[in-house]
Parts: structure tokens; C-alpha cells; sequence
């Protein structure tokens, strides 16, 4: 082969040379250069074939020698099953868990929305500094959509809730009502039907709706012709007009879309500029204009209505966020935290793999020098470790992929759906791509350092017999010692982040919420307008439904409220206590309000602070009565008794809207653990009727199973009505802190995984050792050395390996955990007892792992060693 190799170089040669001299004699000729070299080309052939037809041998040779070099890696592994086997496994493990947190990342943060030109759409929200960011009033979205020019299209979105009827099982569905330019705005055309048309955003239009795909699927079987059909919701007919397309989403699972008209139809309420419901506007920006440019004039818009109407908008801003945040939430930050975690799994893997390869290169070394001796380049050496690098590197990946398949498959289980923003998490051809990316950066990783290593091998020596344990195998005792190093470093990074995300964990879980959770179910259900207009409509379906549930077995207690803790439904409005002097319309107190049942604070174990509670005589007839929180009682009426004191909902006090304050209840946790008291006021339901309501059960068994006893009662009372949602006290605050229980557990998985690679690490950088200096501890013993001073040595060694890992990780974590403080609670991103409990732990494990070949080096017989090798 090198002989045709010479032959064809020479032959390249030898033809370029002569045609340069017959160019230099044509030009002597008179013929300009161009002319002179066309000739010489002609004489004696094309050189760019000739170059070509050579490219194309040295690619059949190359070709070649990759095949040979793969051949012979797949003997080598083959040769060795154990290496193999481990390695695998070990790289199987990284890549594994890498590519199932990456399928998340994709599914969450990457895969293009089914938008037009999604990063021009900007989510926009109201918001206020007394509460945070609140939704959009109505009127506000006109103005904005009037006024501005930076947006060249807007919409608002409000989320409605509808009840399905005329179905063998009432259900709860979910929708939007949309502006009818919503979805050309996002560049989304109906799968089937038509779009809204401009009349159909406005009142009094007919109800007219758009079905999702799924609830096509489900519910009309893919009926092409479900075009034109009729559903009952809330018992009212609504024409379907259209079909969405299969991977349309918004924010949140969806079944129908109505036309804003149909809204502004049936709620009067929303024409009011105060009226905050669950509303955005999305906006697409005009061409050439940046979102900076858009923020500023808006920011203008909202200073203007502030001006033009106080009373609704004093002290409003507007909150901005390109259409994948307003989608990702607050879940961004812990998706990003355990990627980085995985990669440092993958990371410490490699490094592993690595020591495994310097270890079997020592192996290696007369194999090597007699291919040197022969006549291989260092570059030949190195192609053909990295094809076993490689080899090994496709076989993890491939059984990587169906550890990931299993990950993915438990994730969805149990990682909550707001986490993943409602998307369906699978193996797709970008997670494809992104593994065989991965592959190859493993195979560079843990295969280019020993490969290199490995080529600078000292022939003479190594071909001797003594050669073998010569000043090379001190180095790659060093380089294994630094790969070790690595691998404590970055497992002490991943340790300190879960044991900081354990004790945040545990504070947070050890937060008294105000109520008890033990035996406590909630159910939500929604009354439709039309069945129930009235007040007494609706107060004989919640009495109804309370006596019903009461009389079941293993009922204790029974109440209706709007709202319960960490729930997520919340109502907040102005009021203004009796001698209030006059304030700027944002300065009035702004408290959540609650209508509940007399039962409504036992049931859920809520203390009474101060007064009494509500009972029956507080009914439509008696005067009009509150309770307020002990946080409102200490900021409005610090060092005076609020019982007797009295407060009207709103700015306009009228005489007969006057609320006595008759008790104080103890603070809950309203927004979830981590999050302050706010301002509260209970209502009592008789006097305040209100048709979606939670009802709410204390229980002497599991809870759970009352749910198809109460479903019962609510058919006797109108079987139509559904129940929108079931769960207990314990489940919703378990969900309160999802997020971070589950970062902990993939987390401190992902830190045990790499605190045992690092260990196996260590294990194997001392057993490499203590093999290599069989000579030496023999004639240490054979000298008179102590065994326990030979264990001593070796355990130094383990922990001068660890101290310096320990270091580096400390260094590294320092700052690398401050990316966890958004998910922290009551602990700092540095707490040093988190810090100095993760150093000892993996330097009391380090020297667990070289205790093993410590006890092994006691064990050599001197006799034996000093015939080593």
C-alpha cells in the first residue's frame, strides 16, 4: 500500500512538473500565460483529473485503513468482555440519563411553536405593585390595541370554563375565548372549517365554538363532517365551525375556542374597566421594531389611562414576555439545572471510561511499540484507539437510548404538567441528533487523552521486558490521578447542589400552611348561568349538595367556599373601611375575598383568632357580616379590636352595603408555602350566592374514596352538573411544591450516580497504582516495612486524590450554586454546613474506595513481588 502510495504522489509530480515547463516554452513562444498553460494542459492531460482520480485512491486507502482500524477495535473489545462490559455500562448511564432530560429541554425550551414567526409574539399582563402581575382589563386591550403602533396585530385570550351536556357523563371543559384575529395572528389555520369572521367579535353574536383536535378525536370520532353540528355547553347549543390543527396549544389544554362575542354576550361585567378576569393580549410586533421599542411605548399607553381613569387604573403597569416564556413559567431554571447536572454525570462517566482505557493501555504498551517498531505513524496509533473509543461510544449511546426510553416513560409519570408545559415528551429526530452528537464528543472525551497518551510510547524501553513498569506507567498514573480529581471535583458540585435543594425542601415542607391537610377532600364545580340566574337558584343547589354530603358515611364536616388554599381560584377587590380618609384609587387595601359556609374554617382546621364564626342565622335576611385575617386585623386595625368595626366592598359606600366585622381567622398560605400571608375577607355564602364554588370535606377514612359517593349526591340534585376537579388538601400541597421536589429527586439521583462513578474512579486509579508497584511494596516488606504503614500510604494517597478534588469542587460550587437560589427556601446558596457535611462525606467515601487496595498491598508476598514481571 505505501508503495502505491508513493507511485501515485510521484505520478502527480512528475505531470505537474512537466506541464509548468511546457507553459514556461509556450510563453517563450509569444503565448500569453493563459494561452501557454490551456496548451500545456492539452499535451499532457488535465491535471485536475489526474488530482481527482488520486483524491479519489488516497480516499479508497483512508477508507480502507478505517475499515482495518474498526475491525480490529471490535477484536479488542471482544478480547476484553469485563472492560467492555463496564464501559458500556458506565457511558450507557451518562448518555442514558442525558438523553432523557434532554427529550425535557427540547420538548420544553426548543421545539419550535406552532407559530408563525414565533419570536415577534409578546404575552402581555397587567400589573400592579400591591399584587403582582394580575390579567388584563377588556377596555385596557382596546385602548392598547387602538393606540399603539409597535404591535401590529393584538388579541386577548381569556380563559372559560364550560359544562358539557347532553352526554351520557356530564364533563367539565376547558377553552378560550379569542379575539377573532387570534389565530391568523399566530399564523394557525383550522384543520377543518372556518375561521371567526370580524362580526364574531362582537356582542350578541350566536354562539359559534371551535373544537381542538383531541376533542374532535374524542368525542366526534374524526367526523368530517362534525362541521356544522351542534354541542350543549352549559346547556346552550353552540355550531361548530372548526376544527384546530393536531399541535395546536395555548398556555395551557384547551378543548374549544369561542369567539370573544359569545363572552361579551353573556358577561356584562367584563365592559368594566376594573373587571380583571383570567385575560392576556398577545401581540405580534410590527416589522423593524424590537421589543425594547415596544415596552417603552406601552409603558407611555398605560401612564395615559392611569391618568384618564384613576379609579381602575392607578398604580397599573404593563408585564411583557416573549410567547416561550409566557409558555416555560417558573419552570425554566430547574430544567436548565439538571441538564447541567446530567452533563456533569456524562462528564465523570467519561472520565471513568478514561481511567478504564489508561489502565488497559498499560496493558497495551508492547503491542503498541512492536506497531511503532513496524512503521506506524503516532497519528495511525491514535486513529485506530479512537474507532475502539468510538465503538464503545455507539454501544452505550444504543443502550443509553433505552435506558432513556424507560426515563422518559417514568418521568411523565410523575413530573407534573406544568413543569413541562403541557408538552408530550418523547425520542424524536432532534433527541436522535442530539445522542449521536453525544457519542461522538463521549468518544473524543474519554477516548483522544489515553489515545494521545498512549501513542508517545517509548519503543527501546517498551520492548524490553523491564520496560514494562518504566517512567510511562508513572505518567499515566498522574493522568489517572487527575481524571479522578475531576470526577470528586464535579461530584461534590452535583452532591452540594441536592443537599442545598434537601434542606430547602425540608424547611419549606416544615412550613405551617394555616390549615390542616389530613383527610380533607375538595371539589370543584361550576354552575351554569342559565340553569342557575338566581340567588336562590343557587343557594338551594349548595344546601342541597351540603346536607347530601354531610349524610354520607364517614363524613365529619362539610362547607362550600370559592376558594381554598394553594388552590389557584382567588378573587381580590378594593374595599374601604368606615373613617377611611379618602386615598389614590391604588392605595385602597386590596384584599383575596372568599364566600364560604359556616363550616368552612372547621373543616379545614383554621383557628379562630379573635370574634366568632359564621352561622346560620347569618343568612339573606340577617344584616351583612365578615371576617377577616389576623394579617389584615394587625396592618388595618393595629392596636384596636376590628370586631364591630365595619367595611364596603368597593369605592362607592353605600349605607346598606356596610360589612360588620363579627371574628378574626388565623393566616393560611393562600399562594403557596414560600409565599407571605396576604390580606383576606370571608364572606358569608347566603348573603353573597355565588355559583362556582369548592366543596370541601373532612373525612374519618382515605378521602378518595368518597369521591363517586359525592359524585351521587350531585347527580340526585341535577345530573348534568359535573365535577371540574377532585383532589385532596395533602395531594395540593404536594403540587405547591412539585418543582422542587422533583429537581431534588433527579437531582440527588443524578449526584448518587456521580458519587459512585467517582468512587469506582478513585478504586480504580489506587488498584492501578498498587498493581504497578508490586515490586515496590514487596521489597518494602521484604525490607521490614510495617503492613498497617503500607495501608497508611496507600489511604494518603486516596485522600491526597480527594483533598485536591474536594478543593476544586468546593471553589467551583461557590459559584455554580448560586444558579439555585431561585429555587431555594430558607437556606443560602453557600450554607456552610451544606458545604463542609458534602467534603466529608466524599473524602469518608474516597477513602472507603481505597481501603480495598490498601488491604490487597498488605496482602503481597515478597517472594511473589520480587518476581513481578
Amino acid at each position: 500500500m505505501k508503495r502505491r502510495e508513493r507511485m501515485l504522489r510521484d505520478l502527480d509530480q512528475d505531470i505537474r512538473a512537466h506541464i509548468e515547463a511546457e507553459t514556461q516554452d509556450n510563453i517563450a513562444r509569444g503565448m500569453s500565460p493563459d494561452e501557454a498553460r490551456r496548451a500545456a494542459m492539452l499535451k499532457f492531460g488535465n491535471v485536475s483529473r489526474v488530482t481527482e482520480d488520486t483524491r479519489e485512491v488516497w480516499s479508497l486507502i483512508w477508507l480502507e485503513q478505517l475499515l482495518q482500524d474498526l475491525r480490529y477495535g471490535l477484536r479488542m473489545i471482544w478480547k476484553f468482555p469485563g472492560f467492555t462490559l463496564v464501559a458500556v455500562l458506565t457511558l450507557a448511564l451518562g448518555i442514558g440519563a442525558n438523553t432523557a432530560i434532554f427529550s425535557v429541554v427540547y420538548a420544553v425550551l426548543l421545539r419550535p411553536l406552532p407559530y408563525h414567526d414565533a419570536s415577534q409574539l409578546i404575552v402581555m399582563n397587567e400589573t400592579t405593585p400591591r399584587v403582582g402581575t394580575v390579567s388584563v382589563s377588556y377596555l385596557n386591550f382596546l385602548d392598547w390595541r387602538k393606540q399603539s403602533t409597535a404591535f401590529a396585530q393584538m388579541a386577548t385570550v381569556h380563559q372559560v370554563g364550560f359544562n358539557l351536556t347532553g352526554v351520557a357523563r356530564p364533563e367539565v371543559i376547558r377553552g378560550l375565548a379569542v379575539s377573532p384575529e387570534f389565530l391568523s395572528m399566530l399564523g394557525v389555520a383550522p384543520l377543518r372549517g372556518r375561521d371567526f369572521t370580524a362580526q364574531e367579535g362582537n356582542a350578541g353574536t350566536e354562539p359559534v365554538l371551535m373544537l381542538s383536535y383531541e376533542m374532535w378525536q374524542s368525542h366526534f370520532g374524526s367526523d368530517p363532517n362534525a362541521v356544522g353540528k351542534t354541542m350543549s355547553l352549559d346547556g346552550r347549543p353552540f355550531t361548530i365551525v372548526g376544527v384546530l390543527p393536531p399541535r395546536f396549544r395555548w398556555l395551557d389544554k384547551l378543548d374549544v375556542i369561542e369567539p370573544l362575542g359569545v363572552l361579551l354576550t353573556n358577561n356584562a361585567d367584563i365592559m368594566e374597566r376594573a373587571n380583571r378576569g383570567e385575560s392576556v393580549v398577545v401581540g405580534r410586533l410590527a416589522p423593524g421594531i424590537g421589543l425594547a421599542q415596544a415596552r417603552a411605548e406601552m409603558d407611555g399607553i398605560a401612564a395615559r389611562l392611569a391618568r384618564e381613569y384613576p379609579a381602575a387604573n392607578d398604580g397599573y403597569g404593563v408585564e411583557y414576555a416573549p410567547v416561550r416564556d409566557a409558555f416555560v413559567g417558573d419552570s425554566r431554571p430547574a430544567i436548565l439545572i439538571l441538564f447541567g447536572a446530567v452533563l456533569f454525570v456524562l462528564l465523570i462517566a467519561c472520565a471513568n471510561v478514561a481511567n478504564l482505557f489508561l489502565a488497559r493501555g498499560a496493558t497495551r504498551t508492547r503491542e503498541i511499540a512492536l506497531r511503532f517498531a513496524f512503521g506506524a505513524s503516532r497519528g495511525r496509533i491514535v486513529r485506530q484507539m479512537l474507532a475502539e473509543s468510538f465503538i464503545l461510544a455507539i454501544l452505550g449511546g444504543a443502550l443509553g437510548l433505552a435506558f432513556a426510553e424507560g426515563g422518559i416513560h417514568a418521568m411523565a409519570r410523575w413530573i407534573p404538567s406544568g413543569m413541562l408545559s403541557g408538552t408530550e415528551v418523547n425520542l424524536n429526530g432532534a433527541v436522535f441528533t442530539f445522542v449521536a452528537a453525544l457519542v461522538i464528543v463521549a468518544a473524543f472525551a474519554f477516548g483522544l487523552v489515553p489515545a494521545v497518551h498512549s501513542s508517545k510510547a517509548d519503543v527501546q524501553s517498551d520492548l524490553k521486558e523491564a520496560g514494562r513498569t518504566s517512567s510511562a506507567s508513572a505518567a499515566q498514573r498522574r493522568l489517572g490521578g487527575a481524571l479522578a480529581v475531576a470526577e470528586i471535583s464535579l461530584a461534590l458540585i452535583l452532591l452540594t447542589g441536592a443537599g442545598l435543594m434537601m434542606q430547602s425542601l425540608y424547611r419549606l415542607r416544615a412550613v405551617d400552611p394555616g390549615f390542616r391537610t389530613e383527610r380533607v377532600l375538595t371539589l370543584s364545580l361550576s354552575l351554569p348561568s342559565q340553569q342557575y340566574s338566581t340567588d336562590p337558584a343557587i343557594l338551594n343547589f349548595w344546601q342541597r349538595a351540603l346536607d347530601g354530603v354531610r349524610a354520607l358515611p364517614g363524613v365529619e364536616i362539610a362547607a362550600v367556599g370559592t376558594a381554598v388554599p394553594l388552590g389557584g381560584d382567588h378573587w381580590r377587590t378594593d374595599i374601604v373601611l368606615e373613617g377611611m380618609a379618602e386615598l389614590r384609587p391604588g392605595d385602597y387595601p386590596h384584599p383575596d375575598m372568599h364566600i364560604v359556609s359556616s363550616d368552612y374554617w372547621r373543616t379545614l382546621g383554621i383557628p379562630l383568632v379573635r370574634g366568632r364564626w359564621f352561622t346560620a342565622a347569618d343568612d339573606e335576611k340577617a344584616p351583612k357580616v365578615g371576617i377577616i385575617n389576623a394579617l389584615m386585623a394587625q396592618r388595618l386595625f393595629a392596636g384596636s379590636d376590628p370586631v364591630g368595626k365595619r367595611f364596603v366592598v368597593g369605592h362607592r359606600a353605600k349605607k346598606e352595603n356596610w360589612i360588620t366585622i363579627v371574628g378574626v381567622a388565623a393566616d393560611t398560605k393562600l399562594y403557596g408555602l414560600e409565599n407571605p400571608a396576604r390580606l383576606e375577607v370571608y364572606l358569608p355564602f347566603r348573603q353573597a350566592p355565588f355559583g362556582d364554588m369548592n366543596l370541601i370535606l373532612k373525612s374519618s377514612v382515605a378521602p378518595a374514596a368518597l369521591t363517586s359517593a359525592v359524585r351521587e349526591v350531585i347527580d340526585t340534585i341535577d345530573n348534568d352538573e359535573p365535577i371540574a376537579a377532585t383532589s385532596t388538601m395533602e395531594q395540593l400541597v404536594s403540587d405547591s411544591v412539585a418543582t422542587r421536589r422533583v429537581t431534588l429527586v433527579l437531582l440527588g439521583l443524578f449526584s448518587g450516580l456521580a458519587l459512585l462513578l467517582a468512587a469506582i474512579g478513585i478504586y480504580g486509579v489506587i488498584s492501578y497504582s498498587v498493581a504497578q508497584r508490586t515490586q515496590e511494596i514487596g521489597i518494602r516488606v521484604a525490607l521490614g516495612a510495617q503492613r498497617s504503614s503500607l495501608m497508611s500510604m496507600i489511604l494518603k494517597q486516596g485522600l491526597r486524590t480527594a483533598l485536591l478534588g474536594v478543593g476544586i469542587g468546593l471553589a467551583a460550587a461557590l459559584g455554580l450554586t448560586q444558579l439555585l437560589k431561585s429555587l431555594l427556601f430558607g437556606i443560602g446558596a453557600t450554607d456552610p454546613l451544606t458545604f463542609i457535611s458534602v467534603a466529608v462525606t466524599l473524602l469518608c467515601v474516597a477513602l472507603a474506595a481505597s481501603y480495598l487496595p490498601a488491604r490487597r498491598a498488605m496482602r503481597v508476598d515478597p517472594l511473589t513481588a520480587l518476581k513481578y514481571e
